[in-house]
């Protein structure tokens, strides 16, 4: 099996191995967000400034998570165009190789 073949499929592997941990983190994260502010919304010792601080917090939370999944997804994007750009030097690389032995 080709070498680029089985990297490829490790790096396939490894966005689905990301894709499903991130899926189930994010998951637990909104249950806990929801449970989160239903536990401060029905609070009344609560004050307002608390409540805006605590919505900052999850609002901050989901924008870093956002752009972690970006940053995650535009870095196996990189990798998979890197494979593609080294096959046509390698398949020109044969050719020589193959012409010179001739």
């Amino acid at each position: 099996m080709d070498n680029k073949k089985i990297f490829s499929q490790v790096i396939d592997f490894q966005k689905n191995m990301f894709e499903s941990s991130f899926a189930m983190i994010s998951n637990i994260q909104d249950q806990s967000e929801q449970m989160f502010s239903k536990v401060i919304d029905k609070n009344p010792l609560i004050p307002n400034d608390t409540l805006k601080i605590c919505t900052y917090w999850m609002d901050l939370i989901k924008k870093n998570r956002k752009n972690y999944k970006s940053f995650a997804d535009t870095n196996f994007t990189k990798v998979k165009e890197l494979l593609k750009i080294n096959d046509p030097n390698d398949a020109g690389a044969t050719k020589a190789e193959t012409s010179s032995n001739e």
